[in-house]
């Protein structure tokens, strides 16, 4: 049984190939505003380099979110299709679980800069706070005082792909599946306050 966990929501591209108790393969790559370039590409590399085929996979991991607008559609869209075109079946799971998971502290908390002092938040773990956006001074107040406690921002990003595994959400129809976003995009925001 092979699975694909792939998120692109964070300034990192996430891609890893795994069984139900075994990382394959893996690639983490610092983008460069070339997510959508590069996931097709490492994607296909990672199937070459194994041996295996798109119809190989039986389900794929996708995190949808929150995280960059366009960085979250790129993951979910190409999860999607994969899902939508072959048997292969998808599960969700929140990008900021995903991009604490390879800690093991008995409270991970997420925090992804979402800009104007906002960030995308949530902990994990002993005391689970659920995915939302919070000014990061609300969301630090909310965590302090729990107990062995790691706070992750983006550049802390570290995958356990076999958590992702155990800790996801089946998607029952894939052409539906739609990004978290938590939040209107940048242009969208701008637009409204353009007169303020």
């Amino acid at each position: 049984m092979y699975n694909l966990v792939l998120d692109t929501s964070t300034k990192f591209l996430y891609i890893a190939l795994i069984t139900e108790d075994k990382v394959i393969d893996e690639v983490i790559l610092e983008g460069k505003k070339d997510h959508a370039a590069q996931s097709n590409y490492q994607l296909n590399e990672m199937l070459k380099r194994n041996n295996l085929k798109i119809s190989d996979l039986n389900r794929v991991y996708c995190g949808y979110g929150p995280g960059s607008y366009t960085g979250v559609r790129i993951a979910v869209t190409i999860a999607k299709m994969i899902s939508s075109f072959t048997s292969v079946e998808l599960y969700s799971v929140s990008s900021l679980f995903l991009a604490g998971s390879g800690y093991d502290n008995k409270n991970v908390c997420v925090m992804l800069d979402a800009r104007r002092g906002n960030f995308f938040s949530a902990c994990y773990g002993e005391n689970n706070i659920p995915d939302k956006l919070r000014s990061g001074e609300e969301f630090l107040e909310l965590v302090k005082n729990l107990p062995d406690l790691k706070i992750v921002y983006e550049d802390d990003f570290k995958v356990n792909p076999l958590k992702v595994y155990n800790n996801s959400n089946y998607v029952d129809q894939p052409d539906a599946f739609v990004p978290n976003y938590l939040r209107i995009s940048e242009a969208e925001y701008n637009l409204e306050h353009k007169n303020d």
